[in-house]
């Protein structure tokens, strides 16, 4: 074959191979392209669908709050959240979690009246790529919203003693009804729609987390199939110049040996080596056509480290979020039974014949957390019932659960304990020592009543979907009774808890006490522990 002929084949090969490249780095690109827009997508679904909790929350914080107050700001702060949620108003470039905090704290002026760029949270939600099923999870949410919306006005209308005159209109005046305001705004229905919204957000994020991270992985997929190809092509193209090469050294012996040893160096995986051949003809050429190959190899060789680097992180963050998930388990539910669940239990539920239950709320709380206000109400209860929390581990006592101000205990469940009624007592007396001591330095008085009885209970696992470890039976009933009708900064407790501690505990005279359901019972103060060398 002519020599002529041998480099017109080679050339044709080379443009070839080029041309893959090119279509190959253009996919490439491609996917990079389509991994950054869905990354952004779903950016912006996940923060709408965080605007929905923020008008959920707030909406119950600024109506709860005006209920309790009757402050005309809180009625216009909600009445602003709505209008930005419905899109009467342009949402604030500063909007967030945080915002109505800054709002409050006079760090961020309160929402412009201005329409111009206003956009409903639903719109918003249809110029972005949802499925039908998160679209149906979308309206769920914003039913659930409107639901509570209603409820919400109703409750601040009826707190100022206005009423629906049945056309939606509150003209009816009448006395304020904070009863009314109460049930609707701390009412199971409502709390339930709370929680079911959030249920639903939660879910139409996962949705979304779960879409974009298939697509994602699609798109990693196929760049890593485009770079082995690349790479293959990049070999068969070696070995195309290994043959010319053989066939052409007897006339470029030295130039072809040159570049020879460079395209063993690149078969090595070395892509940096540099090219010494240099040229106007079709050796020449050549040389550069795999110089610039190489450098197309190592840059794609790069970004697939970059994306090795990027799945190695995402596997390591699903990790540590299925320990977090582990971890939050246990916190919600005792040692023993989330171990149970996890080991494939359904239905946990048992009964104890011998157990001590606790009881404590704050006096006068509804007043001092109106006083108060949420932010700092919660901050005292995270304060108080965090030491509470460390107080049960240290005494190998279960926290059950807490409902608003209230606060449950058990001792001998999950794990039978002979000493329960012991280690209760000694819970009781270090958490009621601390309360007065913290009401001592804190700028509003604190008291807590505190209530124990003794006996017989039934226990289990509550909820499919959001677990929760409870008690229940006359045990149960009287612990609470006993501790609603206890004098504040007291611990009254029942006669069968007296007898079995009376050996190494101290207590009032006896008294009597009328109990719902039960009639006059015996009760006692639990004072204090006895000495070594009392009597």
């Amino acid at each position: 074959m002519k020599l002529k002929t041998l480099f017109a084949l080679f050339f044709l090969t080379l443009l070839l191979f080029a041309g893959a490249n090119l279509v190959l780095a253009f996919f490439l690109g491609e996917a990079d392209k389509q991994r950054i827009e869905s990354e952004a997508r779903s950016a912006q679904i996940t923060t709408l669908s965080d605007d929905l909790t923020i008008s959920s929350q707030w909406g119950t914080r600024f109506a709860r709050g005006f209920v309790a107050t009757k402050d005309p700001v809180k009625w216009r702060n909600y009445n602003e959240l709505m209008d930005i949620f419905d899109g009467k108003i342009a949402r604030p470039a500063e909007y967030g979690w945080e915002y109505w905090d800054l709002v409050g704290a006079n760090i961020l002026a309160e929402p412009a009246s201005d329409k111009q760029g206003a956009v409903s949270l639903d719109s918003k939600f249809l110029q972005l790529d949802l499925t039908i099923e998160e679209f149906n999870i979308l309206k769920k949410a914003e039913d659930l919203i409107l639901k509570m919306t209603m409820a919400e006005r109703r409750a601040m209308h009826a707190a100022i003693g206005e009423f629906d005159d049945g056309t939606g209109v509150y003209i009816k005046k009448g006395k304020p009804d904070m009863a009314l305001a109460d049930k609707l705004l701390y009412g199971e229905g409502y709390l339930k729609d709370n929680g079911e919204l959030s249920k639903l957000v939660y879910d139409l994020k996962t949705r979304v987390r779960e879409r974009f991270r298939n697509i994602l992985n699609q798109n990693e997929q196929f760049a890593s199939q485009l770079i082995k190809t690349n790479i293959y092509l990049g070999g068969a193209l070696f070995l195309i110049v290994v043959a010319y090469m053989i066939v052409l050294q007897k006339y470029f012996f030295q130039r072809t040996g040159r570049l020879l040893r460079a395209v063993k160096e690149i078969s090595k995986g070395n892509l940096d080596v540099e090219m010494s051949v240099a040229g106007s003809d079709e050796i020449g050429e050549l040389a550069a056509a795999i110089g610039s190959m190489t450098k197309n190899l190592k840059c794609a060789f790069e970004s697939l480290k970059e994306k090795i680097s990027i799945s190695e992180k995402t596997a390591l963050e699903l990790d540590n979020e299925r320990m977090r998930s582990e971890k939050l388990l246990h916190n919600i539910l005792p040692a023993t039974i989330a171990q149970r669940l996890q080991g494939g239990e359904e239905v946990i539920a048992e009964v104890f014949p011998e157990v001590t239950v606790f009881f404590s709320d704050i006096v006068g709380f509804t007043e001092l957390s109106a006083r108060l206000g949420p932010h700092e109400t919660v901050n005292l209860l995270n304060v108080l019932f965090g030491k509470f929390d460390d107080l049960s581990e240290k005494h190998g006592v279960e926290k059950i659960k807490t409902i608003g101000d209230s606060y449950m205990v058990v001792g001998g469940i999950p794990n039978r304990d002979a000493l329960h009624c012991q280690h209760v007592a000694e819970f009781a007396l270090e958490a009621i020592a601390f309360v007065k001591n913290f009401s001592s330095i804190y700028p509003c008085a604190i008291e807590m009543r505190m209530g124990i009885h003794t006996g017989t209970v039934a226990a289990g696992v509550l909820g499919k979907k959001k677990f929760s470890y409870d008690l229940w039976g006359d045990v149960v009933n009287l612990a609470s009774r006993y501790e609603n009708s206890s004098t504040p900064n007291e611990i009254q407790v029942s006669e069968s808890v007296k007898i079995r501690l009376a050996d190494d505990f101290l207590f009032s005279e006896g008294f009597n006490v009328e109990l719902k359901g039960k009639g006059i019972v015996p009760c006692f103060y639990l004072l204090g522990k006895k000495t070594t060398g009392h009597a």
